[in-house]
């Protein structure tokens, strides 16, 4: 299985996308459409993405810098190797690097004190050294390889000629005679079965498309959520662990509705050409109890999106 290394980031598979003159779409895109369209239209088509940076965006891609640094030395050098580095130490410097990027993102607009990045690290300590105790129930050497970090997906859709699908796996192992996709999430505490629910789309994504990106047949590809917890109940009648693993279905059926769902947003919102449909109505949706709206960054822009058009269902 080749791995396409030139392609490091979104900018990356944009600027490729645009060379071949067309569009790339991404499970965050998706997901922003199928919450609200209107929301998606004002990022994607008017250009008014806001950036709203966070502590927990920091913690998250430190955690994962950390945790595949881990394991890229585990499996290209040994496990003994990778244990003995000084993974605290790595997880500060890497908050540090995540903080100033976000910090320049925000330009110099500063978003969590010193008090709170101490507090959410001591947190990632705990994560480590739970995970450390633990490291050979998760990820065994034996007969597996590490194929890729951060692995590329930039795909032709079946339903457009003129779209790509794009995204980067966090995880890409050989397990015996599968291949397995993981995707490393940090999380307050456990996730229930809203959660899963809702974040199962973007395995099952990538799944189907690294099929045929990498030409694997989807029966020999397993997925897996490798979940990091911040908290865990302390006086909980039974054994917690900061580590949680969720293994979506993914089966023919559930498959053949991935497929369709991205098919039907590329014709809902594309033009043949590749161009997108500014002909149609964008609802705003704002769901039951308003839910679309808590985290929207456009929530309180009513020049944007007036309070009065938002609707409950689309």
């Amino acid at each position: 299985m080749k791995i396409d290394k030139t392609l490091k980031s979104p900018l990356d598979l944009h600027n490729s996308a645009k060379k071949l003159g067309k569009k790339v779409i991404s499970n965050s895109q998706i997901k922003s459409y199928t919450q609200c369209p209107h929301k998606w239209k004002l990022m994607y088509i008017d250009g008014k993405k806001e950036y709203t940076p966070s502590i927990f965006f920091v913690f998250g891609t430190a955690v994962h810098e950390t945790m595949q640094n881990f394991l890229e030395v585990m499996y290209n050098s040994s496990a003994k190797l990778a244990e003995s580095m000084n993974l605290p130490l790595m997880l500060k410097n890497n908050m540090g690097s995540a903080y100033k990027t976000s910090l320049k993102r925000s330009k110099g607009k500063q978003f969590t004190t010193k008090y709170d990045m101490e507090d959410i690290y001591k947190d990632g300590l705990e994560i480590f050294k739970a995970f450390l105790k633990k490291r050979g129930i998760y990820f065994k050497k034996k007969n597996t390889e590490l194929l890729g970090i951060e692995v590329p997906l930039f795909v032709e859709s079946e339903s457009n000629e003129n779209v790509m699908i794009g995204g980067f796996i966090d995880l890409v192992m050989r397990e015996g005679d599968k291949i397995k996709i993981y995707d490393i999430k940090t999380s307050y505490k456990t996730w229930d079965k809203k959660k899963k629910k809702d974040s199962s789309f973007q395995l099952r994504l990538y799944k189907k498309y690294f099929s045929k990106q990498y030409d694997v047949r989807e029966d020999d590809i397993e997925i897996e959520f490798f979940i990091l917890k911040r908290k865990i109940y302390e006086n909980s009648d039974f054994p917690q662990s900061r580590i949680q693993t969720f293994q979506p279905s993914s089966g023919k059926p559930t498959m053949k509705k991935i497929g369709n769902s991205v098919d039907d947003f590329i014709l809902s919102v594309f033009n043949e050409d590749g161009s997108y449909n500014i002909d149609r109505e964008y609802k705003a949706t704002a769901g039951i109890n308003r839910v679309n709206c808590k985290w929207c960054p456009y929530k309180t822009n009513y020049d944007l999106c007036p309070r009065e058009n938002r609707v409950k269902n689309a």
